[in-house]
């Protein structure tokens, strides 16, 4: 469902940003606004450079984009992955459904060798006001050894892992967002300065000839 949303965003990006490039009406001598210069890199960096005349640093920013975005799916899909193994491992060999589960009902099947085991210590721990989990079908789990209660956690870590690492990559989307933003504000502000630069000449009566250079701010 997650993946499937930032698949569609990212979709809409780029023809938004792709659109609003299209529709920029831009000649090498045309001032180029900051604001928009700006908007389309935060829609996708490396836009707003190519419309304002960045060339290259606008390929560098469409490229770091796309290997972003290549390691968010990528860790995306392992996190997936690893999680399918670990819920059928722990069905395998504990005899449980983890899919649905809270993450600390997941905790305790790690922490504790049955259900039986957790309900015990809860009630030593707590007596009467012990907070004791039905030992129902669907809340029940017993370990087969304590091997693969930590073969279990080991997998587990894997897929955290694997998720810690995606938000990494969103980021450092976030970052490249801002940071192509301001380049390419940067180079749209250097073609106004360009573009309000004249140059003129005129031959006197006397003769000679004079020359003139007429900035507008």
């Amino acid at each position: 469902m997650f993946q499937n949303i930032i698949k569609t965003g990212l979709a809409l990006t780029l023809a938004i940003a792709l659109l609003i490039c299209l529709s920029a009406s831009c000649s090498a001598q045309q001032a180029k606004s900051p604001g928009k210069a700006a908007l389309l890199s935060i829609l996708l960096p490396g836009t707003g450079e190519l419309y304002a005349g960045g060339s290259r640093s606008g390929r560098f920013f469409l490229f770091t984009e796309g290997a972003f975005w290549t390691g968010l799916f990528t860790f995306q899909f392992l996190e997936s992955a690893r999680i399918d193994t670990y819920r059928s491992f722990a069905a395998s060999h504990a005899v449980v459904d983890l899919k649905g589960k809270s993450e600390s009902f997941v905790d305790e099947v790690f922490r504790f060798q049955s259900i039986y085991a957790r309900n015990a210590r809860e009630t030593f721990l707590a007596g009467d006001l012990a907070d004791l989990r039905p030992e129902t079908p669907d809340q029940r789990w017993e370990w087969d050894s304590e091997s693969s209660r930590l073969k279990f956690q080991d997998l587990r870590s894997k897929a955290i892992s694997a998720e810690q690492k995606a938000f990494l990559f969103v980021g450092a989307l976030v970052f490249n967002r801002f940071v192509s933003a301001l380049n390419a504000a940067s180079i749209a502000r250097g073609t106004r300065r360009v573009s309000n630069l004249r140059l003129g000449a005129f031959a006197p009566p006397g003769g000679g000839l004079n020359t003139w250079i007429q900035t507008s701010f």
